[in-house]
């Protein structure tokens, strides 16, 4: 059975760019296998194009008023509720997301759609494929020097290959998508084949430069003066005759607008010939073929000139040029002259380099020849191939993949290995020739399992230990090291966390001496790996286990032991999220470099500035530096959600899903809800999540050690809200790590706290001026509103 290909985001065959990209794209899929359909901005043209690959096109977009009654009352129906635009976009393009969902494959062709504005048709498309579990492909794009648009880097996080064609949009791309899900090859039009077309007689004799100008490049007096001063040049100082060739031929931007105006101009001049819209892609490329220089405002003329070692000047109006002509030159200097620096000696300039140095670049040229064509003819094999790796290598959805390594425990074949993405968080990467596919990885991985269904009330209590000197050297109110003393007096075994030299790992603790080793808040993401075979062998041989983890590694140990232990109790805290030791360490080196010291006994939090003043606490020179949260970078940074491991914005172990039998952390807000239960040297929340949970605390008489009053889960998840939801992805995570290998933690938090404070400035302003500007009935409101953005403006002294 064949599989199913939609290429949407596709314009008109008019513009020749457009049809060589699709034409070329078409020509590297397999009709025996594969079945195509095209949707289009143009259906009425394009319908009747390619039609022996292409199964069946589809019309991008149908109007408000061509709506049938139905979808008429689901149009009002989303007028009448919060503005989203994805609603819009996926009802007026029904069709092709009717398409998209029959498809296996869906691929975003255009080139540049990404590069202009009002790109949410778009983004809709690419997300519904994304959330369809549809192969969904970026084709042959150019983007931008630097991406800085938040909504755009979230979307091409929904694709799971991007073509890119050219070095500058890849360095940019791939600060933000794993390096694996890129593929870095030229544009697929270098491929295309040129047909050869009966050429008018004009051309006999001529050594002939092609001149092809757009109207986005040529918008003002001086741009088109430029033009004409250099048509002068050409005409008095060489012996050249011109070619007006245009390219994009379409309603609202078309080529032959200035082609023609030029031609009036020199109605009488003999040397210059404008060519009709009268050729495809392929005979447009022939004509090229023939010519001595080509002076190109479209990328894709450039291309066709660059596969057939015609020396090109291009007036670009983006990156794509730039890029193209880097890749192929080592610079774009002297190849490419912007729209903006589009000037008679600046162009004039330009055009003396290429004409002096056309045989230079000719020869490299023909030594880029091979590689550009051979390269752009395979890509959808390319494509196809990293797909089917990624399915070979996917254990589960890589956005929730929480790191726990139970597929490496469970791999038979010692196949999988624990490795460090670009941001520094561990995936496992699946060695292939060591795999038997025996999807024990697949099977017993925590985010393939479903949640079960905890049919338990939750009781939820505050509790301070009784013992003062615990309470204060732990974290909160000490709760966790009365349940270990339980445990270890009844010769059991606790599992926690332990960080040594800027490390978390899970250990074995069988002594209470130990346990100072893991109590405390430890903020990077531990490693369970090596203690899961220790785990189940103390369970197996009828020890009483105590694992205390985060929600997801208490998910992950009951996924690896498959079966419910009667003597396991797990405790689980209220987790925020993690961070990776990469960070830490990095954070830890910049330091050193400010203090010319070693920095030892880093703690991540102390009590030194009392409980609900959380500081972070280590010696340089053996002199203790205390420093409150909202004070240190990379607490701040982990406080607003900054750098935490992705699936920590998409946890499923939250609320309800939580599965383990006690749930600990601080009661925040107490002063509010319990003024009288309140203590500066901490109070715990201790939630009982489990009939197991509750008969272990009653039957070892754990409230005798703590003093404790009754509480609400309401209390407990208003000033903890990270207990019933995943933390939000804000937009700085993306600004952070696409930052994270080249700039200090201290650079990076303080562009991200300059970026906060403008974005803040500009709203009290907008709000000041509304305040001015409106009755004082409503004053009010604003005046109110000020206020709050106001207390939420912070300026720092380092950085402003």
């Amino acid at each position: 059975m064949k599989r199913r290909i939609l290429l949407y985001g596709v314009g008109t065959y008019k513009n020749r760019g457009v049809e060589a990209i699709v034409q070329s794209t078409l020509n590297q899929i397999n009709q025996e296998n594969y079945e195509v359909s095209v949707a289009t901005h143009d259906y009425n043209y394009n319908k009747e194009k390619y039609t022996d690959k292409v199964k069946k096109y589809i019309k991008h977009y149908t109007k408000s008023n061509e709506l049938s009654k139905e979808d008429k009352e689901l149009e009002n129906y989303y007028k009448s509720i919060p503005f989203d635009y994805n609603n819009f976009e996926l009802l007026y393009q029904k069709d092709v997301v009717n398409a998209l969902e029959e498809s296996d494959i869906c691929i975003s062709v255009g080139g540049d759609n990404y590069c202009y504005d009002f790109c949410t048709w778009l983004y809709a498309l690419d997300k519904k494929s994304k959330d369809t579990k549809k192969k969904t492909v970026l084709w042959g794009a150019s983007l931008f020097e630097e991406i800085e648009d938040n909504e755009l880097i979230n979307n091409l996080r929904n694709f799971d290959v991007l073509v890119i064609r050219e070095s500058l949009s890849y360095n940019a791309v791939s600060k933000y998508v794993p390096k694996e899900k890129i593929l870095y090859v030229p544009d697929p039009a270098f491929s295309l084949e040129k047909k050869e077309v009966q050429l008018d007689n004009w051309y006999k004799n001529r050594k002939v430069i092609a001149l092809n100008l757009s109207p986005l490049t040529i918008k003002n007096e001086i741009q088109y003066h430029a033009v004409i001063d250099l048509i002068n040049y050409i005409l008095k100082e060489t012996k050249y005759s011109i070619c007006l060739l245009p390219h994009v031929t379409t309603d609202d931007c078309n080529d032959l607008t200035i082609l023609k105006e030029i031609k009036d101009k020199y109605s009488n001049e003999e040397r210059i010939y404008l060519e009709k819209d009268i050729y495809d892609c392929n005979e447009l490329k022939y004509i090229i073929s023939k010519c001595e220089m080509l002076i190109a405002a479209r990328t894709h003329a450039s291309i066709a000139a660059y596969s057939q070692c015609i020396p090109t000047l291009v007036i670009g109006y983006s990156v794509k040029a730039k890029g193209i002509a880097k890749d192929i030159f080592g610079q774009y200097d002297d190849y490419v002259i912007s729209s903006q620096e589009l000037t008679s000696d600046k162009l004039l300039e330009k055009f003396n380099f290429i004409n002096k140095n056309k045989n230079k670049i000719i020869k490299t040229l023909e030594e880029k020849h091979n590689y550009l064509v051979t390269e752009s003819k395979d890509i959808f094999t390319k494509v196809i191939s990293m797909l089917e790796k990624q399915d070979k290598q996917t254990i589960c959805n890589r956005d929730y993949c929480i790191g726990c390594g139970v597929c490496t425990a469970k791999c038979p074949k010692n196949a999988i290995k624990m490795q460090r993405n670009q941001e520094g968080f561990l995936y496992p990467v699946i060695d292939e020739e060591k795999c038997i596919d025996c999807n024990l990885c697949r099977n017993n991985c925590p985010i393939n399992i479903k949640n079960k269904e905890i049919k338990f009330t939750p009781e939820i209590y505050a509790v301070k230990n009784k013992n003062t000197t615990e309470r204060i050297n732990s974290t909160s109110g000490g709760a966790f090291s009365i349940l270990s003393k339980i445990v270890l007096e009844n010769k059991g075994i606790v599992y926690g966390c332990e960080m040594l030299n800027n490390k978390a790992k899970h250990i074995r603790i069988t002594q209470k001496k130990d346990l100072e080793k893991i109590r405390g808040s430890k903020y990077i993401q531990s490693s369970i790996i090596d203690i899961l075979p220790q785990l189940k062998n103390d369970l197996d041989n009828k020890k009483e286990v105590l694992f205390s983890g985060t929600p997801c590694q208490i998910a992950a140990i009951k996924a690896f032991l498959k079966k419910d232990y009667p003597n396991l109790i797990t405790v689980s805290v209220i987790c925020h999220g993690v961070i990776n030791d990469m960070l830490l360490e990095k954070y830890i080196k910049e330091l050193e470099d400010r203090y010319h010291s070693k920095i030892t006994d880093f703690k991540f939090r102390t009590k030194e500035n009392g409980w609900t003043k959380s500081s972070i606490k280590y010696k340089v020179d053996n002199k203790e530096i205390v420093k409150k949260f909202i004070d240190d970078p990379l607490m701040d940074l982990y406080l607003t959600d900054t750098i935490l491991r992705e699936s920590c914005y998409r946890c499923k172990y939250k609320g309800n899903n939580n599965c383990a039998d006690l749930i600990i952390g601080d009661y925040w807000g107490i002063e509010v809800t319990m003024p009288d239960f309140y203590d500066e040297n901490g109070v715990n929340s201790l939630i009982i999540n489990s009939k197991k949970g509750k008969n272990f605390l009653n039957k070892n008489k754990f409230f005798d050690s703590v003093l404790y009053q009754l509480g609400t889960m309401e209390s407990v998840e208003k000033y903890n809200p990270q207990l019933k939801v995943a933390t939000t992805r804000p937009n700085t995570r993306n600004i952070a790590f696409s930052k994270i290998n080249d700039e200090s933690i201290m650079n990076i938090y303080l562009e991200i706290v300059q970026r906060k404070n403008k974005e803040l400035r500009e709203k009290l302003d907008k709000t000041t001026y509304e305040l001015n500007s409106i009755k004082n009935s409503k004053r009010w409101y604003l005046t109110n509103k000020i206020f709050n953005i106001i207390n939420r403006l912070r300026i720092f002294k380092r950085g402003e």
